[in-house]
């Protein structure tokens, strides 16, 4: 099954196991001189399972590296894919927040609402922008009678003099998924290049290990190995 890369005798999550859990090269030297010594004695003690399980699994042609390249190119794709899902993510947040009219009506009440609010004061009215660290604080801003905050009035607003579909089905919220959004606060650059550089050094390693199995697999176990690594 593992030379003729067939997943339907052996799946993908048991090859995992059976690579992780393979003889080390020691370990691989303890056995093979232990059943050597025992065919040149009688009564010898033969392997135990585990051992003698091991022991078989080393006389596939190049377990260790077939199984390494086999397992690489089966997590390959969906790797790239998770990573190329969060940039893509963060890249349409990026283009929301900067570029989105919703966006720009909501940010714009609030400046509008502050300036207003601080008119009478000279040191602090009609800002040309404000602090994003000012935005969690729109709740604890109440109407003189504590019956609503300033965020509710500021939605209120919008809803009222904004959106044409307010209480309609069609009706869109204005700025992005606060979701997504916090997918994308937690992402970092360094998570993403440390990936990267972890999946270019396993691709090399694969290169290396497919290049064994090519020069040392007999003629008739190359395939369909040979064809499929070339292709990936």
């Amino acid at each position: 099954a593992v030379v003729n890369l067939d997943n339907s005798v052996v799946d993908l999550e048991t090859l995992q196991a059976l690579y992780e859990n393979r003889a080390q090269s020691d370990e691989l030297e303890k056995i093979e001189k232990h059943s050597k010594a025992s065919k040149e004695k009688e009564n010898a003690r033969s392997l135990d399972k585990p051992e003698q399980f091991l022991y078989e699994l080393s006389l596939i042609p190049n377990f260790s590296e077939r199984v390494f390249c086999i397992l690489f190119q089966s997590t390959f794709s969906e790797s790239i894919c998770s990573i190329r899902r969060k940039l893509e993510l963060l890249q349409k947040l990026c283009e929301t927040l900067k570029n989105g009219s919703g966006v720009m009506q909501v940010l714009g009440l609030v400046l509008a609402f502050g300036n207003y609010m601080n008119g009478g004061n000279r040191t602090r009215g009609q800002a040309d922008g404000f602090g994003l660290d000012i935005l969690p604080k729109l709740k604890d801003v109440k109407s003189s009678d504590n019956s609503r905050s300033l965020l509710s009035y500021i939605v209120s607003y919008y809803l009222r003099n904004f959106d044409e579909d307010a209480g309609k089905e069609q009706c869109i919220f204005p700025l992005p998924d606060p979701q997504d959004l916090f997918q994308a606060s937690q992402m970092k650059f360094e998570d993403f290049q440390k990936d990267l550089r972890k999946m270019k050094k396993d691709l090399r390693v694969c290169e290396t290990e497919a290049a064994k199995v090519y020069q040392l697999s007999l003629e008739e176990h190359l395939q369909p190995f040979k064809d499929s690594m070339e292709q990936f």
